[in-house]
């Protein structure tokens, strides 16, 4: 099995999330930040590594900046997707 491969979006992600939920409460719920995890997740391509050196290396700043907008927008429209899902 090859579990050296990753998704690089999970780490970027479950940085987001931690940063977006600091201080809440749903920041301690585990079911909570892996639901929205999934669902920000799905809305970015994947970019598979086995070092996160391999990425780093191939693209450039404005590359770097670009995927972290689009995981900033990707958990934030997931939020608001799990929070009106919870409402109804």
């Amino acid at each position: 099995m090859l579990t050296s491969i990753q998704n690089y979006y999970e780490q970027l992600v479950m940085e987001a999330i931690h940063d977006v939920l600091a201080g809440r409460e749903e920041a301690q719920d585990a079911e909570f930040v892996a639901d929205l995890a999934c669902v920000a997740l799905n809305r970015l391509p994947a970019r598979y590594i086995r070092h996160c050196v391999d990425l780093w290396s191939h693209i450039s700043d404005d590359e770097r900046l670009l995927m972290h907008q689009e995981v900033i927008a990707a958990v934030t429209t997931a939020l608001a997707t799990i929070r009106r899902r919870q409402r109804s």
